[in-house]
Protein backbone atom coordinates (compact mmCIF):
# COMPACT_ATOMS: atom_id res chain seq x y z
CA UNK A 1 0.00 0.00 0.00
CA UNK A 2 2.85 2.39 0.83
CA UNK A 3 4.37 1.77 -2.62
CA UNK A 4 1.11 2.71 -4.35
CA UNK A 5 0.73 5.85 -2.22
CA UNK A 6 4.34 6.91 -2.91
CA UNK A 7 3.95 6.28 -6.66
CA UNK A 8 0.71 8.28 -6.75
CA UNK A 9 2.29 11.13 -4.79
CA UNK A 10 5.33 11.17 -7.13
CA UNK A 11 3.10 11.22 -10.22
CA UNK A 12 1.00 14.03 -8.74
CA UNK A 13 4.13 16.06 -7.94
CA UNK A 14 5.52 15.65 -11.47
CA UNK A 15 2.17 16.61 -13.00
CA UNK A 16 1.81 19.64 -10.72
CA UNK A 17 5.31 20.87 -11.58
CA UNK A 18 4.86 20.48 -15.31
CA UNK A 19 1.42 22.09 -15.47
CA UNK A 20 2.33 25.43 -13.87
CA UNK A 21 2.79 28.74 -15.68
CA UNK A 22 5.30 28.61 -18.52
CA UNK A 23 7.16 30.92 -20.84
CA UNK A 24 7.68 30.05 -24.47
CA UNK A 25 10.50 30.77 -26.91
CA UNK A 26 9.87 29.99 -30.54
CA UNK A 27 10.99 31.04 -33.97
CA UNK A 28 13.25 29.80 -36.70
CA UNK A 29 16.90 29.56 -37.65
CA UNK A 30 17.29 29.61 -41.43
CA UNK A 31 20.09 27.64 -43.03
CA UNK A 32 20.54 25.36 -40.02
CA UNK A 33 19.03 22.09 -41.25
CA UNK A 34 20.39 19.23 -39.13
CA UNK A 35 21.98 21.50 -36.48
CA UNK A 36 21.23 21.19 -32.75
CA UNK A 37 19.71 24.25 -31.05
CA UNK A 38 20.00 24.46 -27.26
CA UNK A 39 18.00 26.45 -24.72
CA UNK A 40 20.17 27.23 -21.71
CA UNK A 41 19.72 29.18 -18.47
CA UNK A 42 22.47 31.66 -17.58
CA UNK A 43 22.63 31.69 -13.82
CA UNK A 44 25.02 32.40 -11.00
CA UNK A 45 26.03 28.74 -11.04
CA UNK A 46 26.93 28.98 -14.73
CA UNK A 47 25.19 27.76 -17.85
CA UNK A 48 22.49 25.13 -17.29
CA UNK A 49 21.13 23.16 -20.28
CA UNK A 50 17.33 23.08 -20.32
CA UNK A 51 16.23 21.67 -23.68
CA UNK A 52 17.37 21.05 -27.22
CA UNK A 53 16.01 20.33 -30.66
CA UNK A 54 17.50 19.12 -33.93
CA UNK A 55 16.47 21.67 -36.55
CA UNK A 56 14.87 20.50 -39.78
CA UNK A 57 13.93 22.21 -43.02
CA UNK A 58 12.95 25.80 -42.24
CA UNK A 59 14.58 25.59 -38.81
CA UNK A 60 11.45 26.18 -36.75
CA UNK A 61 11.66 25.57 -33.00
CA UNK A 62 9.58 25.97 -29.87
CA UNK A 63 10.64 25.63 -26.25
CA UNK A 64 8.42 25.85 -23.16
CA UNK A 65 9.83 26.13 -19.66
CA UNK A 66 8.42 26.89 -16.21
CA UNK A 67 8.11 30.61 -15.51
CA UNK A 68 11.02 31.83 -13.41
CA UNK A 69 10.24 33.14 -9.92
CA UNK A 70 12.11 36.36 -10.77
CA UNK A 71 13.54 37.74 -14.03
CA UNK A 72 16.25 35.43 -15.36
CA UNK A 73 18.70 35.31 -18.24
CA UNK A 74 18.60 32.60 -20.88
CA UNK A 75 20.30 31.91 -24.16
CA UNK A 76 19.87 30.03 -27.38
CA UNK A 77 23.02 28.30 -28.61
CA UNK A 78 23.84 26.67 -31.90
CA UNK A 79 27.44 25.48 -32.27
CA UNK A 80 29.48 28.33 -30.72
CA UNK A 81 26.93 31.03 -31.60
CA UNK A 82 24.76 32.52 -28.86
CA UNK A 83 21.70 34.74 -28.51
CA UNK A 84 21.11 36.08 -25.00
CA UNK A 85 17.62 37.04 -23.80
CA UNK A 86 15.68 37.45 -20.58
CA UNK A 87 12.37 36.18 -19.26
CA UNK A 88 10.38 37.78 -16.48
CA UNK A 89 6.92 36.32 -16.89
CA UNK A 90 4.85 33.83 -18.84
CA UNK A 91 5.65 35.71 -22.03
CA UNK A 92 6.10 34.30 -25.50
CA UNK A 93 9.32 35.41 -27.15
CA UNK A 94 9.87 34.98 -30.87
CA UNK A 95 13.41 34.86 -32.22
CA UNK A 96 14.31 34.57 -35.89
CA UNK A 97 17.89 34.32 -37.08
CA UNK A 98 20.01 33.13 -39.96
CA UNK A 99 22.50 30.45 -39.00
CA UNK A 100 25.44 32.32 -40.56
CA UNK A 101 25.06 35.50 -38.45
CA UNK A 102 23.04 33.91 -35.66
CA UNK A 103 24.42 36.06 -32.82
CA UNK A 104 24.15 39.44 -34.54
CA UNK A 105 21.38 39.63 -37.14
CA UNK A 106 18.53 38.02 -35.25
CA UNK A 107 15.18 39.66 -34.54
CA UNK A 108 13.38 39.35 -31.23
CA UNK A 109 9.70 40.07 -30.49
CA UNK A 110 7.65 39.79 -27.32
CA UNK A 111 10.25 41.04 -24.83
CA UNK A 112 11.44 44.62 -24.56
CA UNK A 113 14.19 43.50 -22.16
CA UNK A 114 15.50 41.05 -24.75
CA UNK A 115 15.56 43.82 -27.37
CA UNK A 116 17.63 45.92 -24.95
CA UNK A 117 20.02 42.99 -24.39
CA UNK A 118 20.49 42.76 -28.15
CA UNK A 119 21.23 46.50 -28.48
CA UNK A 120 23.76 46.41 -25.63
CA UNK A 121 25.42 43.25 -26.97
CA UNK A 122 25.77 44.70 -30.47
CA UNK A 123 27.18 47.97 -29.10
CA UNK A 124 29.73 45.98 -27.09
CA UNK A 125 30.72 43.96 -30.16
CA UNK A 126 31.13 47.16 -32.18
CA UNK A 127 33.33 48.70 -29.47
CA UNK A 128 35.44 45.54 -29.25
CA UNK A 129 35.98 45.50 -33.02
CA UNK A 130 36.95 49.18 -33.11
CA UNK A 131 39.36 48.74 -30.20
CA UNK A 132 40.93 45.65 -31.80
CA UNK A 133 41.53 47.55 -35.05
CA UNK A 134 42.97 50.48 -33.13
CA UNK A 135 45.28 48.17 -31.16
CA UNK A 136 46.56 46.64 -34.40
CA UNK A 137 47.12 50.08 -35.95
CA UNK A 138 48.93 51.21 -32.79
CA UNK A 139 51.12 48.09 -32.67
CA UNK A 140 51.93 48.58 -36.38
CA UNK A 141 52.89 52.18 -35.53
CA UNK A 142 50.20 53.58 -37.83
CA UNK A 143 48.74 55.83 -35.10
CA UNK A 144 50.26 57.74 -32.19
CA UNK A 145 49.79 57.09 -28.48
CA UNK A 146 47.51 60.09 -28.15
CA UNK A 147 45.35 59.11 -31.13
CA UNK A 148 45.12 55.53 -29.86
CA UNK A 149 44.01 56.63 -26.36
CA UNK A 150 41.48 59.16 -27.70
CA UNK A 151 39.94 56.72 -30.17
CA UNK A 152 39.69 53.93 -27.57
CA UNK A 153 38.00 56.37 -25.22
CA UNK A 154 35.56 57.38 -28.00
CA UNK A 155 34.67 53.72 -28.67
CA UNK A 156 34.16 53.05 -24.95
CA UNK A 157 31.98 56.13 -24.56
CA UNK A 158 29.85 55.16 -27.58
CA UNK A 159 29.21 51.77 -25.95
CA UNK A 160 28.42 53.36 -22.58
CA UNK A 161 25.95 55.74 -24.22
CA UNK A 162 23.96 52.83 -25.65
CA UNK A 163 24.13 50.89 -22.37
CA UNK A 164 22.95 53.92 -20.35
CA UNK A 165 19.69 54.01 -22.32
CA UNK A 166 18.78 50.60 -20.94
CA UNK A 167 20.58 50.19 -17.63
Amino acid sequence: MKKVTFAALAALTITACSSGPKFQVNGDVSGADGKMLYLEASGLEGIVPLDSVKLKGEGTFSFKQPRPESPEFYRLRIDDKIINFSVDSIETIQIKAPYVDFSTTYTVEGSENSKAIKAITLAQLDANQVISRLRKDYEDKMISDTTYRNKVLEAANAYKEVARKYI
